[in-house]
């Protein structure tokens, strides 16, 4: 789902809403994730607008930046969250970035 952790991370993604998710592993290699995070990205497209939205994933983490993209997110930085490597992501309803 979306929500604002207020996360201590550069630059400042607070007041934007941060679409996070995770599964267990015995779901992996399903196709789940995707079909998921694209009904979640769909309501926020419907409540959110043309607003942007973000996502963090840590770059090692393959499974995740391509359910990212398949949802329209792209990465526009690289940066540090708690002190580890992190891919900034964002998003604009119907999956265009700015």
């Amino acid at each position: 789902g979306f929500h604002d952790l207020k996360r201590e991370i550069e630059p400042s993604i607070e007041g934007v809403p941060e679409a996070g998710w995770a599964l267990a592993s015995v779901a992996h290699g399903q196709g789940l994730a995707s079909e998921v995070v694209g009904r979640i990205v769909a309501w926020g497209d419907a409540v959110f607008g043309r607003a942007r939205t973000v996502c963090i994933i840590d770059p090692e983490n393959g499974a995740s930046l391509k359910v990212a993209e398949r949802n329209g997110y792209r990465e526009i930085l690289r940066t540090t969250y708690h002190d580890k490597p992190t891919i900034l992501l964002e998003r604009r309803a119907g999956g265009a970035t700015a």
